[in-house]
């Protein structure tokens, strides 16, 4: 082999691992599933449904008949919704942030707590708020953010998707929670503007 062949491999064989060097890795972003899962997510904190009163029904001449034969027919089976994600923890902080949604849903109608363009709760107003009143708000304000920081980074860790994605589940929650909110709340639009929707 010639010094100029032995030179050209050389230089070859560098670029090659040069090359490999620099591979861009191009990791899928899956918006419809984030996008579906705050949807569902957002959409059970904010149902305000009252559960109907259970009513007793007087037993009837063939009600043992009636239950020993429903006991024998096929149940209904849900499929779990292939484009939503959930998990035990996702599921716990869901309901911590309805749980705490009623409470803090007063607040919201009288203008004194808004929803900012990142998604998550501000004091907007404190005027005519006791002082007692206006602590208990300020800690439920301070743990809904935190358990909507951790639902975000969940939700993305149940993804499978780097930690450097939480900020685009954030974003996608932040529209929803804006967009689902009530009519009388405050919300901030990503140019920073506040209205009263």
């Amino acid at each position: 082999m010639t010094r100029i062949q032995r030179k050209s491999l050389a230089t070859l064989v560098a670029l090659m691992f040069l090359g490999a060097a620099c591979v861009t890795v191009n990791i899928y972003f899956p918006a419809a599933r984030v996008e579906k899962t705050a949807e569902q997510i957002v959409d059970d904190v904010y149902q305000q449904k009252e559960p109907a009163p259970e009513q007793k029904k007087a037993p009837g001449p063939g009600s043992a008949l009636m239950r020993w034969l429903a006991w024998l027919a096929p149940r209904q089976a849900w499929a779990a919704s292939a484009t939503s994600v959930s998990n035990a923890a996702i599921r716990a902080l869901k309901d911590d942030i309805a749980r705490r949604h009623g409470q803090i849903l007063p607040f919201y109608q009288k203008g004194k707590v808004g929803i900012n363009k990142d998604g998550y709760l501000v004091l907007r107003d404190q005027k005519g708020l006791p002082m007692k009143e206006l602590a208990r708000l300020r800690r439920l304000i301070s743990a809904d953010n935190q358990a909507r920081r951790r639902l975000y980074q969940e939700v993305t860790r149940a993804l499978n998707l780097p930690a450097n994605q939480v900020g685009k589940v954030q974003r996608i929650f932040a529209g929803m929670w804006r967009a689902k909110a009530g009519g009388g709340w405050w919300i901030q639009e990503d140019n920073g503007r506040w209205h009263r929707k």
